[in-house]
């Protein structure tokens, strides 16, 4: 019969339970778990980066396996797509997550489950005993595999899910990598079911509010005086505030909203949170004025005050004025475009339709729209692309199968630009043609 693996508190006294973990706090602890790694682990003992965690499992009194717990790696593509945060938060939140540093089961102590059974434990206590060791609860725990090596079937039976591959690179320095050409798999396991959830949330919650770390705010795009001709643009755009909800100047803040687009904001929430950690020169700049009594800092208008303006303000007006700002700084528009529709807020400001730049995103016009069907995504483009101030010659404008109508395309072509559309079956015609212009060629192989 089958062992089962349980957990016994450090200290209890109870010797009748088959697992127990204890903290590496003294420093023969942290000696003894690194000889053991220095002995027979592949990779060494290794040095941890920012906050750490040694967990010791012991088996009837002998030491039996090691977890090394330390900071997550800056930057990993797919793990941030699924958290589902942009670079700003991240760098905010990145202490929620806690990566999987080294973990060995001594060879002396090996048998059939108790990898998994040791990992097991050490998950089910990370979160509660980081909290102890720094004061703050963490959310996701990462980890990597060489797929050359492991097939990484101990993260399998504990339940973490291979969110990618690496591209196969080391640190060499403080900020410089060099490849390696030993990709890894990479590994993720929410220590909370919703933990994605709570890492994007407006508020963490009070047990994890200890990892945040401010940046100060130098991931705007522009530069201060880009930033005070930004807010310059909106000058002219009429107030529709109450004169006594005018806290915050009108044109910074919908400087602020159109920094927010320029950064790749998806939604009113996401401009919020990419224009919060502007620093304080920045808050200058684009015209803030309202000071916190105590520290005399100036203060940022809360995503409420941003929400209710955006769905106050005249679209027409803001997306004029922004549109001529984007095309007086941009100069000549880029060989590649891109047109999109996308709604704004919770639907009640309708949806803006953006031509942008392949290359990093960043809009060059911009036109409101209310969806509905006297003033949709597609006329409303196609007013976009037609404004005299919109200049398409020796341009590739690409767009969804919702743009392919011959008038769009016409004031595509009448303009000196190219296209590169899409079709689907519900324009059959289009879709014939295409098929018999590229019979043969390598694009419909």
């Amino acid at each position: 019969m089958k062992k089962k693996a349980f957990a016994k508190e450090d200290n209890s006294g109870k010797d009748n339970w088959e697992l127990e973990i204890k903290v590496a706090h003294s420093a023969h602890d942290w000696r003894r778990a690194k000889e053991a790694l220095g002995r027979e682990h592949g990779l060494g003992g290794g040095r941890e980066a920012g906050d750490r965690l040694c967990q010791l499992i012991f088996e009837e009194g002998r030491l039996a396996a090691v977890l090394v717990w330390c900071a997550a790696a800056w930057h990993l593509k797919d793990r941030d797509e699924a958290v589902g945060w942009d670079a700003v938060t991240r760098s905010e939140r990145l202490k929620l997550v806690v990566q999987l540093r080294r973990f060995l089961v001594l060879e002396e102590a090996r048998r059939p489950n108790l990898a998994s059974q040791s990992l097991g434990l050490g998950l089910r206590k990370l979160a509660e005993q980081w909290e102890v060791e720094h004061g703050y609860r963490v959310l996701l725990a990462e980890s990597f595999s060489d797929p050359e090596s492991h097939a990484g079937t101990v993260y399998k039976v504990t339940n973490w899910e291979q969110a990618g591959v690496t591209k196969g690179y080391s640190q060499a320095h403080t900020d410089y990598y060099v490849p390696n050409g030993r990709p890894k798999k990479l590994w993720l396991k929410k220590l909370v079911p919703n933990a994605y959830t709570l890492m994007c949330a407006r508020e963490l919650p009070e047990a994890c509010r200890g990892a945040l770390v401010s940046r100060g705010g130098a991931r705007s795009p522009l530069k201060n005086a880009q930033l005070g001709s930004l807010r310059s643009a909106f000058l002219e755009v009429p107030d529709p505030r109450h004169p006594k909800s005018r806290r915050h100047p009108l044109s910074a803040m919908l400087s602020l909203i159109g920094l927010g687009l320029l950064m790749g904001a998806r939604d009113v929430l996401d401009i919020w949170r990419k224009v919060a950690c502007l620093s304080q020169s920045q808050r200058e700049a684009i015209g803030l004025r309202v000071r916190d009594k105590q520290t005399k800092r100036l203060k940022m208008p809360g995503y409420d005050a941003l929400n209710d303006l955006l769905a106050a303000v005249d679209p027409e007006a803001y997306a004029q004025a922004l549109t001529a700002w984007l095309q007086a700084n941009t100069g000549l528009l880029p060989r590649s475009l891109a047109l999109d529709g996308k709604s704004v807020g919770d639907g009640r400001c309708g949806m803006i339709i953006t031509l942008c730049r392949h290359e990093d995103g960043r809009p060059v016009a911009m036109a409101p729209a209310t969806g509905k069907k006297e003033d949709c995504e597609v006329s409303e483009a196609r007013a976009l692309l037609a404004d005299d101030r919109v200049q398409l010659a020796n341009s590739l404008i690409t767009a969804d199968p919702l743009h392919n109508k011959h008038d769009t395309i016409q004031v595509i072509l009448q303009k000196g630009g190219d296209y590169l559309v899409g079709t689907k079956e519900n324009t059959s015609r289009r879709l014939k043609g295409a098929n018999s212009a590229l019979k043969g060629s390598p694009f419909l192989k």
